[in-house]
């Protein structure tokens, strides 16, 4: 049972004008009672610092560091609690958890509010199967971003919302409690850690240099919705990045089109929006979102199909890829949004008729602004015969040898002398499969038949160990090419 819990003050206890009646709650950095102002006569919740992990209740329950190795880390975590205490002391809002005050005691630091009957919203979506209903959803959070919204607007965030930390009164009301993780949004913040619950939490939480703001606090809002939907915690977003980039596949459904029974389009549209993985491609407000649900303003799909559209606007590369291993190259980095495996391309015959012929490529994002259009260099009786339109735009050229090959050399010269006078003119990276199983020649050596073959060379060309089939070392062949031809990049 809770009460058993080691480090409780015991019930009864008096602390300053409070007297404990009850254990709300433990976690790693706190006690939370429900006590009785002996002044006032009513009903209080009280917050008190201990954490489990480096503090320990002394006899007289006072507070102390558990050894001195400690005791910075303690000292430093309390300086934080109050800091919360402060923080949800300047807001007066029916939907923010309310502070009425904060003191030091025992050696540590407490903080009370107003007590609310109720219960959180996670209680509730744990004692049931069935998913809350969409109206009481739109009830539920409509409340909980006007409070956000306040929040916002005094520049600070919360940054840990989560059904855990939404609470529902017995009048249907809700309120938005735990600021331990709130801070200034200001420039520079980036360096404190901050705790983040998984599934709840967008990238920017877990990079200390990432750029938070308003989009940090909606991407949990979409991600505490999806669960009231869903019955199920929405994928840790830091994974979701990950096999998105290597896989080009986010594991996370898109509701809309993966799950249309469980809402209304706007609701469900509003969700995907806000569960973005990047940043940019959220709602920027609290209004953005109070906007569409109230129908004043274009629908989420509308806003991310402009989002969609706006990629077609990034700065894309060109680059042509030849050698060993094409097709499974292009597959391994092709993101899932290409239409098309092959560009069609009508020639022009000398009989007056045309030739289809078909260039295979493919398309990688490499930042919200930047894309990789990678272009596959055709046979040679064929790339005389698009050369100039293939080459027209292109950057430079990327070269795939197979190392096994009885004469890798020659091999990497057909193709250097097929494009040798784009070559001199833009910019070559070399990539070397199959290096493991047959290590000679060396890198050293790819450089020294080079040195002794080319004479045009701006700067040596950068020359890499790669699997075709692996999306992570293609993309860092890409991007070395992209950086040899420019380093500000």
């Amino acid at each position: 049972m809770i009460q058993d819990y080691p480090s409780i003050l015991p019930i009864g206890t008096q602390v300053q004008e409070y007297v404990i009646e009850d254990v709300l709650g433990t976690g790693s950095f706190g006690i939370t009672y429900k006590a009785t102002d002996t002044h006032l006569g009513n009903s209080v919740v009280i917050k008190e610092y201990i954490p489990e992990s480096f503090a320990r209740r002394e006899g007289n329950n006072c507070v102390t560091a558990k050894s001195d190795d400690t005791m910075e880390i303690f000292s430093w975590g309390r300086e934080r609690f109050l800091e919360e205490a402060k923080i949800l002391a300047k807001f007066r809002h029916p939907n923010i958890v309310r502070v009425n005050r904060y003191f030091m005691a025992n050696d540590t630091a407490y903080f009370v509010m107003d007590f609310e009957d109720g219960e959180t919203l996670q209680s509730k979506l744990s004692r049931t199967d069935v998913p809350l209903d969409e109206t009481e959803i739109i009830h539920i959070f409509t409340q909980i971003l006007n409070g956000l919204d306040v929040v916002h607007q005094q520049k600070y965030l919360h940054r840990d919302i989560k059904p855990g930390n939404i609470y529902l009164r017995k009048d249907n009301t809700a309120i938005l409690i735990d600021f331990g993780a709130a801070r200034l949004e200001m420039p520079g913040d980036g360096g404190t850690t901050v705790m983040v619950t998984a599934g709840y939490a967008p990238v920017e939480l877990y990079a200390p240099d990432g750029r938070k703001g308003p989009w940090t606090d909606l991407y949990s809002i979409g991600a505490s919705i999806y669960r009231c939907l869903t019955r199920e915690a929405p994928p840790i977003s830091i994974e979701r990045l990950k096999k998105q980039e290597d896989f080009g596949v986010d594991p996370c459904p898109t509701l809309s089109k993966d799950m249309p029974h469980l809402g209304g389009q706007v609701l469900l549209d509003s969700v995907d929006w806000m569960m973005s993985i990047a940043a940019e491609a959220r709602p920027q407000t609290v209004q953005d979102v109070l906007a569409v649900w109230a129908g004043k303003n274009r629908r989420a799909s509308t806003v991310r199909q402009m989002a969609t559209e706006s990629n077609k606007s990034k700065i894309q590369y060109k680059i042509l890829i030849a050698g060993a291993a094409i097709p499974i190259a292009l597959q391994a980095i092709r993101d899932s949004d290409t239409p098309d495996a092959a560009e069609k391309t009508r020639l022009p015959r000398q009989d007056g008729k045309t030739q289809i012929l078909n260039l295979d490529f493919a398309s990688l994002d490499i930042s919200t602004h930047e894309r990789i259009l990678l272009y596959s260099v055709p046979e040679q009786a064929q790339f005389h015969v698009v050369r100039d339109m293939l080459q027209k735009g292109a950057l430079g050229l990327v070269v795939l040898i197979d190392n096994r090959s009885k004469h890798p050399f020659d091999d990497l010269d057909v193709y250097l002398k097929l494009l040798e006078g784009f070559i001199e003119n833009t910019g070559v990276v070399i990539g070397i499969n199959r290096s493991e199983e047959y290590p000679s020649p060396t890198i050293h050596d790819y450089h020294s038949h080079l040195a002794k073959t080319r004479r045009n060379w701006k700067a040596p060309p950068p020359i890499l160990e790669v699997a075709p089939g692996n999306r992570h070392e293609m993309k860092k062949l890409l991007l070395s090419l992209l950086f040899h031809l420019n380093p500000s990049l």
